[in-house]
């Protein structure tokens, strides 16, 4: 805006010049004219002092007029020099506009590899990384044999594997894939390529929007008369800081994908096959019954050996208690026998009370019988 400002300014200037120029121009001109004709009377009464005083204005008038016309390019010169200012700050812009119209692109590869010799692609796999400046992000390594810690073990399969997620340089993406070539047997590979163009530049247009608000929300706090409206702008302003925070992170994570691509490496060691001698097998049913018979025995000793353990570790306890009970043996018997009697007294009321129950069931079956011979009675009697 200044630079328009300044621009208009000059051209303003410039005409200006121009103008007064022209009307020198024009007064010299007449001058000129005049100084002939004066010059011509003066030669026709012969006065020397008229034609000093003709060159004289005439040296003067010239002299005006280069000064005008230094004045004038010196005008056209700062004009010409502020329009390539102006031409080389649109140029910038232009340039800052394509570039933020480049495309924002995210590669990924996943690999397949098997490997006669896990030790030397795995070497070369960390150097190829080393080489091109990546990253490892994540390794998970693991060896699923079984039997190893027999003795008379002896590997007959590939074992070993390695999953991989490596963060490689964008611009170093195809150079460190073709550098895998040679590392061992790729089987699998699957490669894509995400176009996050239009998100990057949705986020980055939501980010310039909410900075703009920011900056008026600010302007607004400073001109806040009260509290409420202070705690309300605040409140906003919280929330587009917030928001602003979030995106510009998003955009970060997106920079980060752009500049470093994703190349997940799956490695299997594999063993070549022996036409010639097949794999002998150790682990028979005798090996797996004298494993079992040496398991046993030897778990048997660790639980009498724990057993034994505790037994020592008690021994201060179980002499407390042996202590204990002889002191108050006394009083133990005297227990055991209030105990007992408690027990007998019992067992003699429960005798009781069957004995008591049965002669009262006794009696109720006597009645029974007498009412029934009665009732037969008087059936007799009535008939």
């Amino acid at each position: 805006m200044k630079k328009k400002i300044l621009s208009v300014i000059f051209s303003f200037a410039l005409m200006a010049s121009l103008l007064t120029g022209c009307g020198s121009s024009d007064m010299a001109t007449t001058a000129e004219g005049g100084s002939s004709y004066v010059s011509s009377e003066k030669s026709a009464s012969a006065d020397n002092k008229g034609i000093a005083y003709d060159i004289e204005y005439e040296e003067s008038a010239n002299e005006d007029y280069a000064e005008m016309d230094m004045e004038a390019a010196a005008d056209a010169e700062y004009k010409d020099a502020s329009d390539n200012g102006s031409n080389d700050a649109k140029e910038t812009k232009n340039l800052k506009e394509i570039n933020l119209l480049e495309e924002k692109l995210v590669y990924r590869c996943n690999l397949d590899i098997e490997t006669l010799d896990y030790q030397s692609t795995m070497s070369a796999l960390k150097d190829a990384i080393k080489k091109y400046n990546g990253i490892i992000q994540c390794e998970n390594e693991s060896d699923d044999v079984t039997n190893w810690y027999y003795k008379d073990y002896e590997k007959t399969r590939g074992t070993l594997h390695n999953y991989l997620e490596v963060r490689v340089p964008s611009a170093n993406y195809y150079d460190f894939i073709s550098e895998l070539d040679g590392t061992g047997k790729i089987i699998s590979k699957s490669s894509s390529i995400d176009n996050i163009s239009q998100k990057y530049y949705d986020t980055t247009t939501q980010i310039e929007a909410l900075k703009v608000q920011e900056k008026n929300l600010l302007e607004m706090m400073e001109k806040c008369e009260t509290i409420e409206d202070m705690i309300t702008v605040e409140s906003r302003l919280s929330e587009i800081q917030y928001k602003i925070s979030s995106l510009t992170t998003d955009r970060v994570y997106m920079d980060m994908d752009v500049a470093y691509s994703y190349v997940n490496i799956d490695i299997r060691e594999v063993m070549e096959y022996n036409y010639t001698q097949k794999p002998v097998k150790k682990n028979t049913f005798m090996d797996r019954l004298k494993n079992v018979i040496n398991n046993t025995y030897t778990g048997f000793l660790k639980f009498l050996e724990v057993v034994l353990f505790i037994i020592i570790e008690l021994i201060p306890y179980i002499i407390i208690v042996l202590i204990i009970c002889f002191i108050f043996r006394k009083k133990i018997k005297n227990f055991k026998e209030v105990k007992r009697a408690e027990k007998e007294l019992k067992r003699a009321q429960r005798e009781m009370r069957k004995q008591q129950l049965m002669q009262q069931a006794e009696l109720i079956k006597q009645q029974r019988a007498s009412n029934q011979s009665n009732i037969v009675q008087n059936e007799s009697q009535n008939k």
